[in-house]
């Protein structure tokens, strides 16, 4: 049925026919659906969906409209919905909720549920404890492949997968993790222990998001099992789990790299930014172009210090704007790598005078290219070859001041346990303006007298 037609039932109030369309909808669709409408209806159709389905959709929601719909309906209700979320969403959706509402969702959940919600907010924020679910199948290694049947078939229902099931002995230290092929084909008399290979990929509960990120993408993995500093298994990070983590990463670090505060609206602001409150979008904004304007006074004060140069030369003013506009964006090419790079984890900070000695012989190397380019316009528009000689000689010292800025920002950040995208590209063009323009001038002073 085409969207148009929903959107016309929607409407009309068809809550029914509703009902009988959306229950085989995808609940990433149904979630996409209820963005476009009014929320008072999508919370009307949600409510007519079944209890396992309004669940998933809801765990779709986008934050703002998850909360709008908390704070909208009843305890009652609520608490049916977040006691069906899976411990993962859950988690993901405490984290997004002021404390004073997550506080009353806490207190709503049953027993079990509020020990297990409270465990998982517990450990540190972005580590891998917060995105786990300790919904999974584990094993025993001397029971028989038919009682791991058995017992795939008892719990496999309330698990997050049972593609992957997981090995342990009796003090629940990680063995192993089988996949469930490997189950189906075996023979039924066989013993788990007989088809393991002990062969396995884990990740400690405090460890970073981040690397957890790279040992999916490195193994190519589907689940991750999570343990405790002992090997005890906690639980397991799903990919569903880590492709929405991944997306969060690089909006987070594309904001910051445009030197914009993510933090101030929630990072999916970025692709619903007609929906942000303006006044949240400023004050995203307002800090870091506050900071940079006061850098950029400082080469106000650059070149005031040199009025007898440029009044005297007063065509070197007509260089500046392509010279420090060249070394800022030479910086922030290097930067751009090198931040990429630390992401990936294929550059440590143990590199870094390998690729700062790298970066000095390609920004010389670029340098001097952009040096022959611009000679031709310092002999024309300077009319001298002595104004030329100057020009050159900024262009290939600013090229390399403002790449090697550019790689060392980002090591500077990470040292100081600081997100290395802090390292932004406003942040590195204005640096490359100050010290450039200081550069050029003095140059220019020290050639032409």
């Amino acid at each position: 049925m085409e969207r148009e037609e929903i959107l016309k039932l929607v409407e009309e109030k068809q809550w029914f026919s509703l009902k009988n369309i959306l229950s085989s909808w995808h609940p990433s669709d149904v979630a996409e659906l209820f963005q476009q409408i009014d929320p008072k209806d999508a919370i009307i159709i949600l409510r007519t969906l079944p209890r396992d389905k309004q669940a998933d959709i809801f765990s779709e929601l986008d934050p703002e409209l998850q909360e709008w719909m908390l704070k909208n309906t009843t305890n009652d209700y609520v608490k049916g919905i977040i006691n069906e979320l899976d411990p993962d969403d859950r988690t993901d959706l405490f984290e997004d909720l002021n404390p004073k509402l997550t506080k009353r969702l806490i207190n709503l959940l049953d027993p079990d549920e509020r020990k297990e919600a409270l465990q998982l907010l517990g450990y540190p924020e972005n580590s891998v404890g917060r995105l786990m679910t300790p919904d999974y199948v584990a094993l025993k290694p001397y029971w028989t492949i038919q009682q791991a049947m058995d017992h795939i078939k008892e719990y496999g229902r309330d698990a997050e997968i049972i593609n992957m099931v997981y090995v342990v002995n009796d003090d629940w230290i990680l063995l192993d993790d089988i996949p469930i092929r490997r189950l189906v084909l075996a023979e039924l008399n066989q013993t788990v222990e007989s088809i393991m290979d002990h062969h396995f990929v884990s990740t400690v509960v405090t460890a970073d998001q981040e690397d957890a990120i790279k040992l999916f993408e490195k193994y190519n993995l589907t689940a991750l099992p999570v343990t405790d500093q002992e090997g005890h298994l906690l639980g397991i990070v799903t990919v569903d789990d880590i492709i929405d983590t991944l997306r969060e990463e690089q909006t987070e670090d594309f904001t910051k790299f445009n030197a914009i505060e993510p933090e101030t609206v929630g990072l999916d602001y970025i692709t619903r930014i007609k929906d942000v409150p303006l006044r949240k979008i400023y004050r995203s904004r307002i800090a870091w172009l506050l900071f940079l304007l006061i850098m950029d006074m400082i080469t106000g004060g650059i070149i005031q210090g040199f009025e007898a140069t440029i009044a005297k030369y007063v065509v070197l003013v007509t260089f500046l704007p392509v010279l420090v506009d060249t070394a800022g964006n030479a910086g922030s090419q290097a930067a751009t790598l090198l931040i990429r790079a630390l992401a990936l984890g294929t550059v440590k900070m143990r590199d870094w005078v390998v690729i700062l000695g790298r970066e000095l012989l390609v920004s010389a190397a670029l340098g001097l290219t952009m040096g022959f380019g611009i000679s031709f316009m310092g002999i024309i528009r300077g009319k001298s070859w002595h104004i030329a000689e100057v020009v050159v000689i900024a262009m290939v010292i600013n090229v390399i001041v403002g790449s090697l800025i550019g790689v060392l920002l980002p090591f500077i950040f990470t040292k100081l346990k600081k997100d290395p995208a802090t390292a932004s590209t406003p942040l590195i063009t204005t640096l490359a303006d100050i010290i450039g323009t200081a550069i050029y001038l003095a140059i220019a002073t020290a050639m032409l007298g």
